[in-house]
């Protein structure tokens, strides 16, 4: 069959959330160009289909509230207000006084109290798809369609094509009619990152990807091949300041009411009963000590746990739920088990050696474990758990932040924030954080959620429940090399004319100055040091870095222009 030849003045190549918010900027300032989006997977939204919220700051939605707004605004302030002109965002968007999703100081939030329609009745409100992530896309998607753009869904990119003079010029693609070459003046690569090939990131990342079984919510297309290809049409690599984003064990993704009344469960135990330490942690370089655990609690700690699970709940919908139902939530999840589905849930038993027995567990480890809990509470509340270790060094010296909350019982705590971001404080009864860590792009992840803020109860009372939980990898963060304008730069770091990157497949490089990189407005976090020139090396993607999507547009436009 012959290659179906098609031209175009921008390729947008992943219509995930960075590539959909590139094409919709690129329709508004190239009226009369011809744009084309190409999409491995599907169905459009990559990792960001999942994606929960984003951190707005400076928009004209919180300067109507009250905010102070900052000038020149945050790329965020600036993506919003351009983003409501598309529509239909105040019907599922509000400004909040307090959000609490997210990592900011910032009293006026943008929130998203409920999933949009069509996926309202799922479960658990920490994850998509219906939020954020599925909002954008949809509407971007909706863009393309009044504008006449073709989105072209299971069209992978398979190779980029150089001219006669070495500057790249197309790519070819397996679309599902077969081979597709598309020649074009501008290339966006948003096409994601590569969480979804284990044997990249083990090489990365051994002590993480370490075979141990971890829950991947990354889409199944993420697999690099973008990455590969431009490496091998040239272009500047750099996964040594590359990120994945690992995190728990944590009770997830599973009922969100559940995975709240953890937090009051003291007790944690691994698969062979015995007593569960330094739960927090993961992230990338960092090996979690017990990345499979269960929390073990009786009906005394359960009918305290379940009341308590709503407090620590935002969304009005779920927190309705966990103050009303917990009681069926925690029973559905009990039913899945014991009706023998995929996976690990809740389990109940009437005595510790039938729990024991149905976890598969030695019943005699899980009873001494269990005595010698009990034995610590009734001597006096046992002693507080250490801290976890700090966060990395942010960029230019910024400090670490504090480390992780500190679970009760002698259990180390969780790890610290990334990047000198705030952690959390001791748990009940727990240490100190750790002092910020130096060095090194990788932050730990998300601190183990089993033990914060946990009662000290003892387990005595039957029935006896086990909750399990788990480490979940996303996305990864890092790949082709990019300057601050979103340029490709080839491996000696002069920008490869036409070609353009940002998501989770790009490792942006900005001039080192000295001086301190501030996180607003988003994108990765910055702070390592980059393979060639005087460059600050930060992980392209995340949420945070959709909003740049509408700035590589910008730039794509100004470009196109004078080309």
């Amino acid at each position: 069959m012959a290659t179906k030849i098609m031209d175009c003045d921008l390729l947008v190549i992943g219509m995930g959330g960075i590539g959909s918010i590139c094409a919709g900027k690129a329709i508004d300032l190239l009226p009369g160009k011809k744009i084309i989006v190409i999409e491995k997977a599907k169905k459009p939204g990559g990792a960001s289909i999942l994606a929960h919220g984003l951190q707005i700051y400076d928009s004209e939605w919180q300067r109507k509230a009250g905010a102070e707004i900052s000038e020149p605004k945050a790329i965020s302030g600036q993506f919003w207000d351009w983003f409501v002109t598309k529509g239909g965002a105040e019907k599922y968007f509000m400004v909040k006084e307090t959000v609490n999703w997210g990592m900011t100081n910032q009293k006026w939030g943008i929130d998203m109290p409920y999933r949009i329609d069509k996926y309202r009745k799922l479960d658990d409100p920490s994850i998509g798809p219906g939020y954020w992530g599925s909002f954008i896309v949809d509407k971007i998607m909706e863009c393309c369609e009044k504008a006449n753009v073709p989105v072209l869904l299971e069209t992978p990119a398979r190779k980029f094509i150089k001219d006669s003079g070495g500057r790249i010029t197309g790519v070819l693609a397996d679309s599902r009619d077969g081979e597709l070459q598309i020649n074009f003046k501008a290339c966006f690569i948003g096409a994601g990152g590569f969480g979804s090939d284990y044997k990249k990131c083990q090489a990365l990342w051994p002590k993480v990807y370490n075979n141990i079984p971890m829950h991947n919510l990354c889409p199944p297309s993420l697999t690099g091949d973008l990455i590969d290809a431009a490496e091998e049409a040239g272009a500047g690599i750099d996964l040594k300041n590359a990120g994945a984003n690992v995190q728990g064990p944590i009770h997830h993704p599973y009922s969100y009411t559940v995975v709240s009344m953890t937090r009051s469960i003291g007790l944690q135990v691994n698969l062979e009963g015995e007593r569960a330490v330094n739960q927090g942690g993961g992230g990338p370089g960092r090996e979690t000590a017990n990345p499979l655990i269960y929390s073990i609690a009786d009906q005394d700690n359960i009918e305290k746990a379940g009341p308590a699970a709503a407090d620590s709940i935002s969304e009005p919908y779920e927190h309705e739920i966990a103050k009303n139902k917990w009681r069926q939530e925690l029973a559905d999840e009990i039913a899945v088990d014991e009706k023998g589905r995929y996976g690990r849930h809740t389990t109940k038993a009437d005595t510790l050696v039938e729990l024991a027995l149905k976890l598969n567990m030695d019943p005699n480890v899980l009873i001494a474990t269990v005595e010698k809990y009990n034995k610590e509470i009734e001597s006096g509340g046992g002693q507080g758990g250490q801290g976890g270790q700090g966060g990395q060094s942010g960029p230019q010296g910024m400090p670490g932040g504090q480390g992780g909350q500190g679970s009760p019982q002698g259990m180390e705590g969780g790890q610290g924030a990334p990047q000198g971001m705030q952690g959390g404080q001791g748990g009940q009864g727990g240490g100190q954080g750790g002092q910020g860590g130096q060095g090194g792009q990788q932050g730990g992840g998300m601190g183990g959620m089993a033990g914060m803020g946990a009662s000290q109860m003892p387990v005595k009372k039957g029935p006896f429940y086990a909750i399990f939980q788990q480490r979940f990898s996303q996305c990864t963060h890092g790949g082709i090399i990019v300057n601050a304008k979103h340029e490709v730069l080839d491996t000696r770091g002069n920008v490869m004319p036409g070609m353009y990157a940002g998501g989770d497949c790009t490792t942006e490089y900005t001039v080192s100055t000295g001086a301190q990189t501030s996180r607003q407005g988003g994108g990765g976090m910055r702070g390592g040091v980059g393979i060639f020139g005087n460059y600050r090396a930060g992980q392209g993607g995340g949420m945070m870095g959709i909003p740049k999507g509408m700035t590589a547009a910008i730039n794509i436009a100004e470009y196109l222009k004078k080309a």
